[in-house]
């Protein structure tokens, strides 16, 4: 059985039910010479996060250790997920649910979609949520689809170079059939060139993609992209049908503490939700959110749960849109993406109903916080350099003297997992690694990555250890 801790509260209330006035007296008839006259010898009370740490140590006394520190993040986080998240989605009710294709017995299922739709919109600042989607990639595709479908003519999209490389590779997969061009607007110092931007932006653009922060890790001025595509203040509903949509691919976590794409202007929030209480796991299953303003309702792909009233003026839960052509006559659907991520994205509402506001933010600020330190830190070693400066939230870029992908091989044979090789992506920053770090990380951890890094830095010709064959053909290709 598990051990469920009362408040005091709560044992005065089970005394005063069988009219006993303290527990000593519930222990009458135990003799005195056997009950424990001191108080117990147990530590003092500790977080949840420092007691799994404290465990972990105990282990590895007894096996060989597999943690090691990990900075690398580029869209996938290790962070904290709470033990209820596990247990309370393991249940069954939860963990065998399948998609609501009876709804009226599916009650349960459908309130926790509710719940997490209207926890997507607070954070977003959005008016409406569809009840997830695969992940971030094919919510960002799904959000240019619908921008097709609801414009009334055009058939560009400027994406920023900054968006995830992945999301855009995705992007293009989804569009290549349909008669859409995709333009990619140039970075400037890491961010979005809003000069660009301008120049590429004509009446033939039905769309404009941003993320914040970006690839690189940079805070966009949202605000300054809205304008230039001709938002305004008075239009920030989405009722310019003359202007491009703005979609904003954003982080749930930085949201806690940055502005919400609903309050600068953006007409499409989207997003992967792996952080929102689901682990890593080698990059799979989560979920991708998608949220946007009220009057798309009827053009949001996939479904959304609405509150309602049955006859008896009680509260129930139905499935008020359906997109998919299963649903709905063909010509009328908005796209044949099959179902929501329902337990993934369960765990997503539990994590933030456990954490609340408050939690969240303090799990954003500390990550922030030990990301600022961990760059003057790293940018204090000798041959390193920031490749873009600040105005980040949680990662950055540092430019190394050697070639990204020797680094992250030296930093592995010394038991650190590295940063990111932005020469993966970018063949223009072979020598740039992009730095991540969450509340999870230590301060312990990122002086070891710092002593290691600048006895790497200073065998700019030697290894550090031995260096596994082909490295310096990789980081060359």
């Amino acid at each position: 059985m598990t051990y469920t801790p009362h408040t005091d509260a709560e044992l005065q209330e089970m005394l005063d039910a069988v009219g006993l006035e303290s527990l000593s007296e519930l222990f009458a008839n135990v003799p005195e010479e056997i009950r424990m006259s001191r108080p117990l010898n147990i530590p003092a009370r500790r977080t949840e996060t420092e007691i799994l740490r404290q465990f972990s140590s105990f282990a590895s006394r007894n096996r060989a250790h597999t943690q090691r520190p990990n900075f690398l993040g580029a869209g996938c986080y290790h962070r904290f997920v709470p033990a209820a998240v596990d247990y309370l989605a393991s249940r069954g009710e939860f963990n065998t649910a399948y998609t609501p294709y009876q709804p009226e017995v599916s009650q349960g299922t459908l309130q926790a979609i509710f719940e997490y739709q209207s926890m997507i919109c607070r954070l977003t600042g959005m008016e409406i949520s569809n009840a997830s989607m695969y992940e971030g990639a094919t919510a960002l595709a799904e959000a240019v689809l619908m921008t097709y479908g609801v414009k009334p003519h055009g058939n560009k999209v400027a994406i920023s170079a900054a968006v995830h490389p992945e999301y855009r590779s995705v992007l293009e997969t989804y569009v290549r059939h349909h008669a859409l061009e995709l333009v990619n607007i140039p970075v400037l110092d890491g961010r979005t060139d809003l000069t660009e931007l301008k120049r590429h932006t004509d009446d033939e653009t039905i769309a404009v993609v941003m993320q914040s922060p970006n690839f690189f890790g940079l805070i966009e001025d949202g605000k300054a992209i809205a304008q230039s595509i001709g938002q305004s203040s008075s239009d920030a509903a989405g009722d310019n049908k003359e202007r491009p949509f703005l979609i904003a691919v954003v982080d749930p976590i930085s949201l806690a503490i940055l502005k919400p794409p609903g309050e600068y202007g953006a007409d499409i929030a989207v997003g992967e939700g792996q952080q929102l209480g689901n682990p890593m796991s080698y990059g799979g299953p989560s979920f991708g959110f998608f949220a946007t303003r009220m009057q798309h309702v009827r053009k949001v792909p996939g479904r959304i749960v609405g509150e309602t009233k049955d006859r008896d003026g009680k509260r129930g839960y139905v499935l008020t849109f359906q997109t998919r052509e299963q649903h709905i006559r063909r010509e009328k659907a908005t796209s044949n993406i099959c179902t929501n991520q329902g337990l993934c994205c369960l765990r997503g509402a539990m994590y933030l109903a456990l954490l609340g506001e408050a939690g969240v933010q303090a799990v954003a600020s500390s990550s922030a916080r030990k990301a600022h330190y961990a760059y003057k830190r790293l940018t204090a070693i000798a041959g390193t350099e920031s490749t873009f400066g600040r105005g980040f939230f949680n990662e950055f870029a540092l430019r190394l003297p050697l070639p990204a992908a020797i680094v992250y091989e030296r930093l592995d044979n010394a038991g650190i997992g590295g940063g990111l090789d932005l020469g993966r992506y970018y063949p223009e920053y072979d020598h740039d690694m992009l730095f991540s770090f969450t509340e999870l990380t230590t301060l312990e951890e990122i002086e070891q990555l710092a002593t290691t890094l600048e006895q790497v830095c200073q065998l700019t010709s030697a290894p550090l250890l031995k260096e596994p064959q082909g490295v310096k053909e990789a980081a060359r290709a």
